[in-house]
């Protein structure tokens, strides 16, 4: 709530979409009733709370001729900070792990969120096997099989038609310590699948691999990691889910709904964020992502926006 304060007081974006909706200080008494600002604002607003020069900005890869999202990053370092902990408090320590990022479409973007906290993640403790590759090839597969030999913890982290792609057409290894770890999108290259079906598309190759999935998106800081049955958030955010028709409402705990993320990683721009996709949240903090709104999904927000 003093976050909430805060950000009402000097963010002028925030502060005029509260008060459309006729919610502030004198009429919002808990964290239920405050509102979620449309993930959407991101596309056509530099969203800021406080007067400050952004080190840096994040853009979402986006379709073509889609206005992209942008999130104005104020430190780097704090990033960086609320990322560690968000890995920390599902895995162990980053530098633990060698790094292989498959991110074939986010290479081409220096400004993505993704490919900084990998690159973060890499430099902490730079081990020589530490890498980026641009697509599915034998180079990766030598890497894993030489890191095998070591038994080294290692995260391969990947877009998930990448990952589809490697395990498909080489022989990939597979040991105890590898962690396979996926971020969505199949960016168009591939037909759209569930997590469930990526998963066991990527075990008809290697029954015993370890996958996981990290939750993440260029508007929050902090991430999500699911290990088992759910995601579990970082110690940063926190996750709702509202009604689809009725975007101030908030649905109980195991209902399927729009998904409202609370990242106090946001400080500096809005730690409120209405989500464009669909899940479930749960009484111990955990949640599901089940799929992305569609135009009919999205028309009571879009009605309340207007």
């Amino acid at each position: 709530m003093d976050v909430w304060q805060y950000q009402y007081a000097y963010n002028p974006l925030y502060h005029s979409y509260c008060d459309l909706l006729n919610l502030n200080p004198s009429t919002i008494q808990g964290i239920e009733q405050v509102p979620y600002l449309p993930i959407a604002l991101f596309r056509e607003h530099v969203i800021k709370t406080g007067l400050w020069t952004s080190e840096a900005v994040f853009r979402s890869s986006g379709t073509t001729g889609a206005i992209q999202s942008q999130h104005h990053i104020r430190s780097l370092e704090w990033y960086h900070r609320i990322s560690k902990n968000c890995f920390e408090s599902c895995f162990d320590k980053p530098d633990d792990y060698t790094w292989l990022a498959l991110l074939p479409s986010y290479l081409e973007r220096p400004d993505s969120s993704l490919v900084d906290m990998a690159h973060h993640f890499m430099q902490i403790k730079p081990f020589p096997e530490n890498k980026f590759y641009p697509s599915p090839n034998i180079g990766i597969v030598n890497a894993l099989q030489d890191l095998k030999i070591k038994n080294q913890k290692t995260i391969l982290l990947g877009v998930s038609f990448a990952l589809l792609d490697l395990f498909a057409n080489f022989r990939v290894p597979i040991w105890n310590n590898l962690i396979v770890m996926e971020t969505g999108g199949m960016k168009g290259r591939r037909q759209e699948m569930t997590r469930e079906e990526l998963y066991d598309n990527i075990k008809l190759h290697h029954p015993d691999v370890r996958i996981v999935s990290e939750y993440g998106m260029t508007e929050l800081m902090s991430q999500a990691y699911k290990i088992d049955l759910h995601f579990s958030p970082g110690p940063t955010m926190k996750v709702f889910t509202r009604d689809i028709s009725d975007p101030l409402n908030l649905t109980n705990y195991g209902q399927r709904g729009a998904i409202n993320i609370i990242d106090l990683g946001n400080l500096d721009t809005c730690s409120f964020i209405a989500t464009d996709d669909i899940g479930m949240s749960y009484r111990d903090g955990s949640f599901d992502v089940l799929g992305r709104l569609d135009q009919s999904d999205m028309r009571g927000c879009n009605l309340m926006y207007t």
